[in-house]
Formats: structure tokens, C-alpha cells, sequence
């Protein structure tokens, strides 16, 4: 009876470690023995730190080993997170080594790099709001520049269009002065011999 208890246990135990570690299958012709262990366990520490945050803010397993890269993410609602989505962790760090190590296996092979490049890794980032935010500012920014040029651009199309007509205005008043000046000049001539006839 012992025994037989003893035994479910284990089972039990044994099925809850199966269901809790993430089924993940490494990409064809990556190898983890060109992975430091350093490195391994620094994207350890990058799932972990993610896990809760894919979550939305808490998880109930939430593990990773640095040797095997073997790991789990449970949110507290017993929900397993599609982790492949997202930047920071063990899929996103394997997926972008892969395309290294793919790369440097076919140097000088072009079409076969080219297929490499074409490789895809998640790319969301969890809890994504401060990326939108930052976004969204970035967007506000770039449109208070533009309307900031526009009214500048305006301001000085203005400004010489006015001094354009202030000058042509200028121009247009000497040219009748002078024209006045010539007149009179003219006038002046007759009178004086006008003049002079008279005394003769």
C-alpha cells in the first residue's frame, strides 16, 4: 500500500515537471555547444526576467537551466505563454545565435547566407506599452517639427513678399521722382529761353 502510494507520487510528481518545462525544440543545425556558459546563463536570466512580464506581471513557474536552456513559463492563471513571440528570451536568444552560426557555417556562400538572413525571431517585447508610448511621443515630435517648418517656411515667404513689394514700391516712387525731376528740368530750359528771346 506504501509502495503503491509512493509510486503515484512520483508519477504525479514526474507529469507535473513534464507539463511545467516549456516544450521547446531547438532550430535545425543550431548547436549549443558553441554557446558559452556565460552567455547561457545570461539568457537565463533574460527568460526569467521576461517571463512575468509576458504575464503581465507575475508567474507561477518560472525557471530556466543554463546548461540545458530547458525552461518553463506558467502565468498564475496556469496559462503556458507562447514565449517565441517575444524578444529576450530562450527562443529569441537561440533564434538570433542560430542565424550567426548559420552564417559563419556557409561563408562565401551567398544564396545560402541570403536564406540564413531570412530567418525570422519574435520580436515583441513584453508588456509592449512603452514601446507605443515612445512611438506615439516620437510621432508627436515629428509632427510639432513639421508644423514648427511649415510656419517658419511661412513666416519667411512673408517676410519677402513684403520686402519684395516694399522694395518694388521704393522703386516704383524714384522712378516717378526722377521722372518729376526731368519734367521740371525741362520746363525750366523753355522758360529760360523763353526768356532770352524777349531781351534779344
Amino acid at each position: 500500500m506504501v509502495r503503491s502510494i509512493v509510486l503515484l507520487s512520483a508519477v504525479a510528481a514526474t507529469a507535473l515537471a513534464q507539463n511545467s518545462t516549456y516544450s521547446y525544440t531547438f532550430p535545425q543545425g543550431f548547436n549549443l555547444g558553441e554557446v558559452d556558459a556565460t552567455t547561457k546563463s545570461n539568457w537565463c536570466e533574460g527568460q526569467r526576467n521576461t517571463c512575468p512580464l509576458i504575464c503581465g506581471g507575475a508567474a507561477s513557474q518560472n525557471t530556466c537551466d543554463s546548461s540545458s536552456l530547458q525552461f518553463s513559463c506558467v502565468c498564475v492563471d496556469g496559462s503556458h505563454p507562447n514565449v517565441t513571440e517575444y524578444q529576450t528570451t530562450i527562443p529569441f536568444y537561440v533564434c538570433n545565435a542560430n542565424i550567426g552560426q548559420c552564417l559563419s557555417n556557409n561563408a562565401g556562400q551567398l544564396d545560402a547566407q541570403e536564406a540564413c538572413k531570412q530567418i525570422k525571431c519574435g520580436n515583441k517585447q513584453a508588456g509592449g506599452s512603452s514601446s507605443s508610448t515612445s512611438s506615439s511621443a516620437s510621432s508627436e515630435s515629428t509632427t510639432m517639427a513639421s508644423s514648427t517648418s511649415m510656419a517658419a517656411a511661412s513666416a519667411t515667404g512673408a517676410s519677402t513678399t513684403a520686402s519684395s513689394s516694399a522694395a518694388a514700391a521704393t522703386s516704383s516712387g524714384a522712378a516717378s521722382i526722377a521722372g518729376l525731376e526731368g519734367y521740371s528740368t525741362g520746363i525750366m530750359a523753355g522758360a529760360m529761353f523763353f526768356a532770352a528771346r524777349l531781351f534779344l
